[in-house]
């Protein structure tokens, strides 16, 4: 398995914060999961959010973790970091994060009784060296109403 690192990545934890009557808004999460990953590739996987309210409105959804400067990371042995990316589009033109380095949140429209699937994009970018080993990051989306 040369080059090649088992990632247990991104538990999604969902934290609301309800400014509109949206008491009884569904959220459920399905987290991005790389898998085992080649390390000598770039390495994809997607995940969503979906999000229904009672109520026209909008919703921001903010995903925050681990990250070094510019770069979300994910913990592994001996403290090594495994470099990874989320976006709002497939792309990598959006950055996702929770307005710090990492990127901005993402808004949506929700219709009142319409449930709305927000994918989340992920990417391993290639990185030789890192050492073999599981590696994860704990995100916390927040999605305020």
């Amino acid at each position: 398995m040369h080059g090649n690192v088992t990632v247990l990545l991104l538990a999604l934890f969902v934290a609301l914060r309800v400014t509109v009557d949206a008491r009884a808004c569904t959220v459920d999460v399905s987290p991005v999961s790389f898998g085992t990953v080649d390390l000598d590739r770039i390495n994809r996987s997607n995940g969503r959010i979906d999000l229904e309210c009672p109520v026209d409105t909008t919703a921001e959804i903010a995903i925050s973790g681990q990250s070094v400067g510019s770069l979300r990371a994910m913990s592994g042995p001996g403290g090594h970091l495994l470099y990874y990316q989320l976006a709002a589009d497939s792309g990598f033109r959006r950055p996702w994060g929770d307005g710090g380095s990492s990127g901005d949140p993402v808004r949506v429209g929700l219709y009142a009784g319409q449930r709305v699937r927000v994918p989340v994009y992920g990417v391993v970018p290639a990185q030789p060296g890192v050492p073999e080993g599981d590696y994860s990051d704990q995100l916390v989306v927040t999605i305020t109403y």
